[in-house]
């Protein structure tokens, strides 16, 4: 019987196309990979020409699509109430309805991350590719599911194990959608990788999160450059500790 804690396959951290670019699997789940986060975040503050629009245009594009998913619960509320259905009946099965929405727009929000891994290495990048992963939204549900498991028992056990698992599971989506991992090989490769850098991962992700914060007091002025900063921020350190594949960066 296999191990389920093993890292994944070879073929997964060590891709035989040339144009492949970034880290590898093995060596960043091994702790051989250092990130320098502040001075990968000075990378994409300087590396930001060409990608703010295209990051916006394809963030109002995931929010409109998630917002119409949402709203798809109203009309089942609704109509069950109408039937003389149990009102907390109807609210659950809208609830299920909504985080179901939620799960289907997941792909489209981690292919913004994928278009900022793309700019990271210097490919094109387009709006509109973050419709092209649609086909990891099973793999994707089991990994939503898997992991709130996770973060609420260790939520239950004493907080800190959930905040750990919190930010140790970050990457797992994206590396479902750009590596087309499973869904548990998936939440491991990113715990035993983002535990080796946990607390200057936390610490960039935190910091992040303020200036997106402070960025309210200017009216949301200050987003147009933070909130593109922080992806391309957050897809550097992906492709250095994980490295982007040949199919990510195709043309």
């Amino acid at each position: 019987m296999g191990d389920i804690y093993a890292t994944p396959e070879a073929d997964l951290s060590h891709s035989g196309h040339a144009d492949r670019q970034g880290g590898n699997i093995d060596d960043a789940v091994a702790g051989n990979i250092e990130v320098r986060m502040l001075e990968t975040m000075g990378e994409a503050w300087r590396g930001m020409k060409g990608f703010k629009l295209k990051c916006h245009i394809a963030l109002v594009l995931y929010f409109l699509v998630y917002l119409v998913a949402l709203l798809v619960s109203i009309p089942v509320i609704i109509g069950l109430s109408t039937l003389g259905a149990d009102p907390q009946a109807a609210g659950l099965l809208g609830s299920l309805v909504q985080m179901l929405a939620v799960v289907c727009t997941m792909p489209m929000a981690f292919g913004v991350l994928i278009m900022g891994m793309r700019h990271a290495v210097g490919k094109p990048v387009t709006a509109g590719s973050i419709f092209g992963h649609f086909g990891s939204i099973p793999t994707l549900l089991l990994a939503y599911i898997l992991q709130t498991i996770m973060i609420t028992i260790g939520l239950l056990l004493l907080i800190l194990p959930g905040i750990y698992l919190m930010f140790a599971y970050m990457y797992a989506m994206p590396l479902i959608v750009e590596k087309k991992m499973s869904a548990w090989h998936a939440l491991e490769t990113s715990r035993k990788a983002l535990t080796r850098c946990w607390f200057r991962f936390f610490g960039i992700v935190w910091l992040l999160s303020l200036v997106n914060m402070l960025g309210l007091l200017t009216l949301g002025i200050a987003w147009i450059w933070t909130i593109p900063w922080s992806v391309l921020g957050i897809a550097m350190i992906y492709v250095k500790l994980f490295g982007a594949e040949a199919h990510t960066l195709a043309d």
